[in-house]
């Protein structure tokens, strides 16, 4: 079994990167990343040769070893993902010769996916006219059963324009650009998970902040995926711990909306995470002393405020789900127990359909990451993004 992390695009290769370079994460995923620019694929640090592949008008799906491939891989789409998107269709059987080619097992059977990310920056070309590609790429190569969840990067549509080194790209079409990958990627994933870009808008250096804003959705993510197998850690090797576990099956469930019929479709959520130390620094120095209580009301509200998108109230979300990671100590000590009953009072007085799992870690840090998920009509930022894409065609017929 494996779990795939699979990057498109600049934005998306970046956070699949950022995942893989957690030494926690679980040893069952596997990533994959497609990008249009030798570039941005240089810029990848954890992510092996390997499993890295460009994407050519001429060439199609080309491996990143092939000999040429800088040649051949010659850069970008140009912000467009119409583009991307033809070119893709033409070459779509390659994308699962290369899932078989990465995950079939020795004798020809095909590798067990049941849960894959697909990642992609929404304002660019390169991910929002591939990304739905690789998704049912994935659905073929599984025969149906492997769930999605697309993980999209709003881009910020607050301004006149956005750089691209040096071309100049409007606001209206990176919102064109967002609509039309989000309604492409609809079809083809089982939830979405979305992050705001516009939520660093306002800062004073806004540009240096986005590398750690992906190490922020990808610490996120890492902690929701793996679950109680993160570190490999048994609670039945500790006396009275007993915790309740979500797994990766319970993420989708939040993540989607009339999951028991036939007409399951996708919602839309927004991560966040708050990450309290359990120990002062006296405590890393002298042994059992040092130790912090943690204040569970605030750790559930933090993560709260920390959402990654803009314009959206917990209030309003239809689902939730969170998980809590904190040492075995903090999960089983009477006087320094993190009152779990706290944070899940909290996630049902903002929605009524709930998921709670505790996680045990050896580290000395106590966090919280939860999921409040929405249909898509309730996003502003999506109406507001919408809006400026008619008005972005009405003047520039596609």
């Amino acid at each position: 079994m494996v779990y795939v992390f699979a990057g498109t695009g600049q934005a998306g290769s970046a956070i699949v990167d950022d995942v893989f370079g957690h030494r926690r994460v679980s040893t069952p995923a596997s990533p994959l990343v497609f990008n249009s620019t030798i570039r941005d694929l240089r810029n990848l640090s954890n992510i092996d040769e390997e499993s890295q592949y460009g994407i050519a008008e001429r060439h199609g799906l080309v491996e990143r070893g092939t000999p040429g491939f800088e040649e051949q891989v010659t850069g970008g789409f140009g912000r467009n993902p119409v583009e991307a998107d033809s070119v893709m269709e033409d070459h779509r059987g390659e994308l699962v010769e290369t899932l078989a080619a990465h995950f079939d097992e020795p004798d020809g059977t095909p590798g067990d996916i049941p849960f894959a990310f697909v990642c992609l920056g929404l304002g660019g070309g390169t991910g929002c006219g591939i990304a739905p590609h690789v998704a049912d790429a994935i659905k073929e190569y599984t025969d149906g059963v492997a769930q999605i969840i697309g993980v999209g990067v709003l881009p910020n549509t607050d301004g006149p324009v956005a750089e691209d080194d040096d071309e100049q790209i409007s606001a209206g079409r990176q919102a064109w650009n967002t609509i039309y990958g989000l309604d492409r990627l609809e079809e083809s994933v089982d939830g979405i998970v979305l992050v705001d870009n516009q939520r660093l808008a306002y800062e004073n250096a806004a540009e240096g902040r986005f590398s750690e804003y992906n190490e922020y959705v990808a610490s996120g993510l890492v902690d929701l995926i793996s679950g109680s197998t993160l570190e490999r850690i048994d609670p039945s090797e500790y006396d009275e711990v007993d915790p309740p576990v979500v797994d990766l099956q319970d993420v989708v469930t939040s993540l989607s909306f009339d999951t028991r019929g036939t007409n399951s479709r996708p919602g839309y959520a927004t991560i966040g995470r708050s990450v309290t130390m359990t120990k002062s620094l006296v405590g890393y120095l002298v042994p059992f002393v040092g130790d912090r209580e943690v204040d569970s009301s605030a750790l559930s509200r933090l993560a709260a405020s920390k959402q990654t998108l803009s314009g959206v109230s917990p209030s309003e979300a239809q689902k939730a789900i969170g998980l809590i990671r904190a040492p075995v100590e903090h999960i089983s000590n009477e006087g320094k127990r993190i009152e779990t009953s706290t944070i899940r009072r909290f996630l049902e007085s903002q929605c009524s359909e709930v998921n709670l799992g505790v996680a045990l870690t050896r580290r000395n840090l106590a966090s919280f990451t939860s999921l409040f998920t929405y249909e898509r009509d309730q996003i502003d930022r999506i109406a507001e993004i919408e809006d400026q894409a008619d008005q972005y065609e009405a003047q520039n017929p596609i």
